[in-house]
């Protein structure tokens, strides 16, 4: 089971935020209870996603060299208008991804969404509980598969290793939008504590040490984005101040550490009648202090980002062709110089990857979507290190079909 790690400092903000998340849960479940008339002000909905993945070589959520199945989403979420300027909402997330995450249930975001103004010219408020991350264009809604561009994120800029450190945050977020001739301009700013598990801890540190990385100072989010009023050009930059902080167990080899990481997306999106094309840039400067030599010597930026086009042969039937590109470090982008580090012991591949993927989505049915695709890889670098714990018993150039089935209501 997937284990959330705060300091104490942190499990107090969190707690202190959070009740109000709860708060709302609460109180949603009493007013569905105790309203004359509800059905106008609450909604329930929810959503299942099951996936298969073969892979030529490599593990991909769990063994998908043989094929896999285990890949579940299964997300179900309410809503009740308390007020006109009120809402209360809240959602339970089953996630199964191989040795990842096993599917137990989590509060995926649990809020009290203040609206403090909304005219005709734009609106501002307040969200209070655990809110989900205003990251790039898909960071908010990433787990239901209606609103992802494929099956799979482009991982080199949406990293599934560390999904639940950017996917949400424990505190406040504000939120404004401001509507004029041009289009619409937004701005989110929140504060919290970010979840933090074993695969963030493997992702950073290499293996689950017998210490505890957890969540340090507390994270600060922003995005501010712009749209054409004619929904045509999107534009947006967000980002993404963190701070861990480990604490050495006796026996680990390194020692009490902190890691500060800014990650930041640049967004650009232009839709058509008919088709639309999509680029993301990413980068993430990560520092390491106090753990020792070595690990303090692995300061680096990370760099991730794709090209995407997509295209409707008909009202329910789209293509989507995409290409990315991701290093650990984009002052080593061949991994030569990792690998040295490392004495040979982490080929250098194992710090780049770059991909091809073709797809094709059917809506079925306005509830009912199926996916098929397929992608090309050249090196390893977005691999889940849970279950590829040998990085030189990886393949360099392998390829992965996926198909997906998914249900809302």
């Amino acid at each position: 089971m997937t284990r959330y790690k705060y300091s104490a400092s942190a499990k107090r903000r969190m707690a202190a935020c959070l009740q109000g998340g709860i708060a709302a849960l609460l109180a949603l479940a009493s007013a569905v209870l105790h309203a004359d008339d509800w059905t106008d002000d609450v909604q329930v909905h929810g959503f299942l996603s099951q996936g298969f993945i073969k892979t030529t070589d490599n593990r991909f959520f769990g063994d998908s060299d043989d094929g896999s199945t285990e890949f579940t989403e299964l997300g179900v979420n309410a809503s009740f208008r308390a007020t006109p300027s009120v809402l209360l909402s809240g959602q339970l997330l089953s996630r199964r991804a191989g040795d990842m995450y096993d599917g137990s249930p989590v509060i995926d975001y649990a809020l009290v969404d203040w609206t403090i103004s909304n005219t005709p010219k734009g609106a501002y408020g307040v969200m209070v509980g655990r809110s989900k991350n205003p990251l790039g264009l898909y960071n908010d809604t990433r787990d239901v598969a209606f609103t992802r561009p494929s099956i799979f994120l482009p991982q080199q800029v949406y990293f599934d290793q560390v999904r639940n450190l950017i996917l949400s945050a424990d505190g406040l977020q504000f939120y404004g939008r401001v509507h004029d001739e041009h289009g619409t301009f937004s701005l989110n700013l929140g504060a919290g504590s970010s979840p933090v598990d074993e695969n963030v801890e493997i992702s950073f540190l290499g293996t689950d040490f017998g210490g505890e990385l957890e969540s340090g100072d507390p994270a600060f989010i922003a995005r501010g984005e712009y749209e054409t009023r004619d929904g045509a050009w999107r534009l947006s930059l967000s980002a993404a101040k963190v701070n861990l902080a480990f604490d050495a167990a006796p026996s680990d080899p390194i020692g009490s550490g902190e890691i500060d990481l800014l990650y930041w997306i640049a967004s650009v999106q232009y839709t058509a009648e008919r088709w639309s094309l999509t680029a993301e840039y990413m980068e993430e400067p990560v520092e390491f202090n106090g753990f020792g030599p070595l690990v303090d010597n692995r300061d680096s930026t990370v760099q991730g980002y794709y090209l995407q086009g997509s295209y409707l042969l008909r009202d329910d039937l789209e293509w989507v062709v995409r290409y990315s590109e991701g290093y650990t470090d984009k002052d080593d982008r061949d991994g030569t110089q990792q690998s040295a580090a490392t004495g040979g012991l982490v080929p250098p591949y194992a710090f780049f990857q770059k991909d091809w993927m073709i797809g094709l989505r059917w809506d079925v049915t306005p509830s009912f979507m199926l996916r098929a695709e397929y992608q090309w890889a050249d090196g390893t670098w977005t691999l889940p290190r849970r279950e590829n714990p040998v990085p030189s018993a990886t393949v360099k150039d392998w390829e992965m079909f996926s198909l997906l089935a998914s249900y809302r209501f």
